[in-house]
């Protein structure tokens, strides 16, 4: 029988990046019933220290979990794999619309005899500023033999 491992090596890494527009944003408060005014209502943002509307932090971490796919298909994991969950997430600095994002993944751990990953998801602007941090698990399962 094959010995079953994570199909990744410690510093395996892979990015995503996207341009965030006011139509992702409205997007996704439709979908998530986030209407907060932090980013729909641009008068009301003007009254703030962000001095206009900022995108859902959310949506910014949802860009690793793009990421954590392209890192599997970057494998040719055969594998099927599942979210064991994020540690660590943090929401470091603001995102505005218009603002260009990248999500690196980079696999940082590998336990072979649970069939789980560790990979640093860091999502940083055009401007080169950490935006969102992240670790992220995933967990192998194999395919049922017959």
């Amino acid at each position: 029988m094959k010995e079953l491992k994570v199909p990744f090596e410690i510093g395996d890494s892979c990015t995503f990046t996207k341009t965030i527009s006011e139509s992702d944003v409205y997007m996704f408060a439709g979908i998530t019933g986030d209407f907060s005014q932090m980013h729909t209502n641009e008068a009301f943002m003007n009254t703030t220290k962000y001095k206009t509307r900022i995108v859902h932090g959310v949506l910014t971490f949802a860009l690793g979990s793009t990421a954590s796919t392209l890192i599997q298909t970057q494998a040719k994991a055969e594998m099927p794999s599942v979210s064991y969950g994020y540690d660590r997430l943090r929401f470091v600095k603001p995102v505005y619309f218009g603002d260009t994002v990248t999500a690196t993944y980079t696999i940082i751990e590998i336990d072979n005899e649970n069939l789980k990953s560790v990979g640093k998801v860091e999502v940083v602007n055009q401007k080169g500023e950490v935006v969102v941090v992240a670790n992220h698990i995933l967990k192998f399962f194999p395919l049922d033999e017959e």
